[in-house]
């Protein structure tokens, strides 16, 4: 539970409430409630909850006008906190699920940065952002010592490359293998779109280390796949790999697989097989299992961008024959405008694709696991779900 209180509140009222009602307040109570939210402030006892839906956010350091943009508003549309008159604290209540996880970046006078007084950072591939988890949102204690903002490492990892082929570029690739790993048994593969992204911010390799410690997954082969000019404008890249692109599919089916296989002790089996992927990532990877049931059986997705193209994949669903693969999706329900500056407008909806999809999938009759949870679309939402959907594929196998 995250249940922060503003400590030595002076009177029996709710904050938000005497926040809105200032002007009516005495001089020196509104003075004892400043004192009290800066003490907090500075020991960053905070953000502060009102109850299991509603939370309050400040800013206080001699600005002139802050805003938030998070998840909830699309990271467009900012909204506008509110200024205490004379008193240089700004402030914003909201009101969320009680479940619910966001991430946010305060502009302060034109300036984006982390909220100062939030101890709590989720990093990705641009930065890090501020981390708001309301009263019953449930933290995973493998994450307990990366709240702050710490990421993934790639000690232990094996790097290599592999040269142009089907597709005219190289591409390296980072291998996990767990411990009392032994050529003399076989072990599933979980292969990776995004590598070092879900390396460095959904903590795969310690997150896949920990459940087997734990005995709560078989033990694995883990395998990262880097995308062309990673976070780079430059082509090709991530888009172009997997925006459906049928060359991709084969470098990966054809080329990728064939080479783990020879190198490692694999099962060469495509129920032994799982292929993950978030964002564009997801879609790529749901379109691999569909277009080649014969090399993976398993697909997850996280945040799919299923609406690509006109809901192309999803037709795909609807118009052709039930493969016999098994799939996992996820999808928060604040990604309704996902990359709202340089996706197609009619795109920007990830959330209702991907109910879409589910539907379509419902009507074929597919073996599938959907799951809708109150987040963004962000690498705090991927880290905490992929220990589920792990559970989900490798379950520990009866004695």
């Amino acid at each position: 539970m995250n249940t922060t209180q503003l400590s030595n509140f002076p009177v029996n009222i709710e904050l938000s409430s005497a926040l809105d009602n200032w002007e009516n307040l005495a001089a020196d109570l509104q003075n004892e409630i400043v004192k009290n939210i800066l003490r907090s402030l500075e020991e960053q006892n905070y953000p502060f909850y009102e109850s299991d839906s509603k939370v309050i956010l400040f800013y206080y350091n001699g600005a002139e006008n802050v805003r938030l943009v998070s998840d909830i508003t699309g990271w467009t549309d900012p909204i506008p906190f509110r200024k205490l008159p004379g008193k240089g604290l700004f402030f914003l209540p909201l009101e969320l699920e009680p479940d619910a996880r966001i991430e946010y970046q305060l502009i302060v006078d034109g300036k984006i940065l982390c909220d100062p007084f939030n101890k709590y950072l989720s990093s990705n591939g641009l930065g890090a952002l501020s981390e708001l988890a309301m009263p019953g949102y449930v933290r995973h204690p493998y994450h307990n010592e990366f709240l702050h903002g710490r990421v993934g490492t790639f000690e232990g990892l094996i790097k290599h490359t592999l040269p142009a082929g089907i597709l005219p570029y190289e591409h390296e690739v980072y291998v996990y293998l767990p411990v009392g790993y032994d050529t003399g048994k076989s072990y599933p593969v979980i292969y990776f779109h995004d590598g070092p992204d879900y390396i460095n911010y959904a903590l795969a390799p310690y997150t896949i280390d920990r459940m087997i410690s734990e005995i709560r997954i078989q033990p694995c082969i883990a395998v990262f796949v880097t995308p062309p000019n990673l976070h780079q404008p430059a082509v090709p890249n991530r888009s172009t790999e997997y925006g459906m692109n049928d060359n991709y599919v084969s470098f990966f089916c054809d080329e990728l697989i064939k080479f783990i296989d020879k190198n490692y002790s694999t099962e060469n089996s495509a129920k032994s097989r799982l292929v993950t992927g978030d964002s564009y990532a997801g879609l790529i990877s749901l379109y691999i299992a569909f277009s080649r049931p014969d090399l993976f059986a398993n697909a997850y997705s996280q945040s799919g961008y299923f609406s690509f193209r006109n809901d192309k994949i999803i037709k795909l669903i609807r118009e052709n024959e039930t493969k016999p693969i098994n799939l996992f999706l996820d999808i928060g329900t604040y990604e309704e405008k996902v990359g709202a500056d340089f996706l197609p407008s009619a795109e920007l909806d990830f959330t209702s694709a991907n109910s879409r999809m589910e539907k379509e999938l419902m009507n074929k009759g597919y073996n599938y696991i959907y799951k809708e949870y109150h987040e963004g679309h962000t690498w705090g939402n991927w880290r905490r779900h992929l220990i589920d959907a792990l559970e989900y594929f490798f379950p520990v196998k009866e004695q």
